[in-house]
C-alpha cells in the first residue's frame, strides 16, 4: 500500500499508466490486486494525531509493506529537533509492531548534501541525525554529477536523465550492489547499462 501524500490523483494516474507501459498483462494484474495507492493529498494527514494515528494503524493491518510518500507531508513537527522525531518514528515502530507489517518512507536530503555531491551518504538525510540513526535500512538515489558524466562519456544535456541507486544502511542481510537508472517517459526509472570507455595512453611510446 502507498499512502501517497505529497502528489494529486491525476499525476499518480499518469505515472501509473506510464509504469503500465512497461508491464506485461500479468504484471499489470498483479498490481492491481495487491497494491492499493491512496492518494492524501489535501486531507491533512498528521500521524501524531490520534485519529490519523487509528486510520494509519487500520492501513497496516494484513499489509505486508506500507509505503509513506513523503514523511515530511505525514507530520507538522520540526524535521531538526532530535526528540520531536524520536517521537515520530517511534509512533510508526509502535504500527509495525502492532502489525508486522514493514513501513518505508520517502525522505528529502539536504540541499548541502546534493550540491556538495554527498546524496548517497547516510548523513544526506535532511533533518536530525534520528532519522538515520533510529531506522534499520536507507537507500538514496543521487542525480549523476559532472564528474560521473565525464567519466562515462555522458553529454551534460542528458546527465539528470540518469540517477545511481544503492543501500547507505542496511542492518540485516547481505550487501546490495548500487546501479544506474534511466528517466523515461513519463518518470519511469529503468536499469541502465554504463561502462566507462577505454582510457587512452598518456602518450604514444615508439621508434623514431
Amino acid at each position: 500500500m502507498i499512502l501517497a501524500a505529497e502528489d494529486p490523483a491525476e499525476a499518480l494516474e499518469h505515472r501509473l499508466y506510464a509504469l503500465g507501459v512497461h508491464l506485461d498483462e500479468s504484471q499489470r494484474e498483479l498490481v492491481a490486486e495487491n497494491v492499493d495507492i491512496l492518494p492524501l493529498l489535501g486531507y491533512g494527514f498528521d500521524v501524531t494525531a490520534p485519529e490519523w494515528y487509528d486510520w494509519m494503524l487500520q492501513q497496516a493491518r494484513g499489509t505486508r509493506l506500507l509505503i509513506v510518500d513523503t514523511l515530511r507531508r505525514i507530520h507538522t513537527l520540526d524535521e531538526n529537533d532530535s526528540g520531536q522525531m524520536a517521537g515520530l518514528l517511534a509512533q510508526l515502530e509502535r504500527i509495525v509492531h502492532l502489525t508486522a507489517c514493514s513501513i518505508l518512507f520517502l525522505h528529502h536530503s539536504s540541499k548541502a548534501a546534493a550540491m556538495q555531491g554527498q546524496g548517497d551518504a547516510q548523513q544526506a538525510s535532511r533533518g536530525s541525525s534520528v532519522l538515520v540513526d533510529n531506522i534499520r535500512w536507507q537507500s538514496y538515489m543521487a542525480t549523476m554529477s559532472r564528474d560521473e558524466a565525464s567519466r562515462y562519456d555522458v553529454e551534460e544535456d542528458r546527465r539528470k536523465f540518469f540517477v545511481r541507486w544503492g543501500v547507505s544502511k542496511q542492518n540485516y542481510g547481505a550487501p546490495i550492489a548500487e546501479c544506474w537508472l534511466r528517466r523515461h517517459e513519463g518518470g519511469v526509472l529503468l536499469p541502465a547499462s554504463l561502462s566507462e570507455p577505454p582510457r587512452r595512453n598518456a602518450r604514444f611510446r615508439g621508434e623514431a
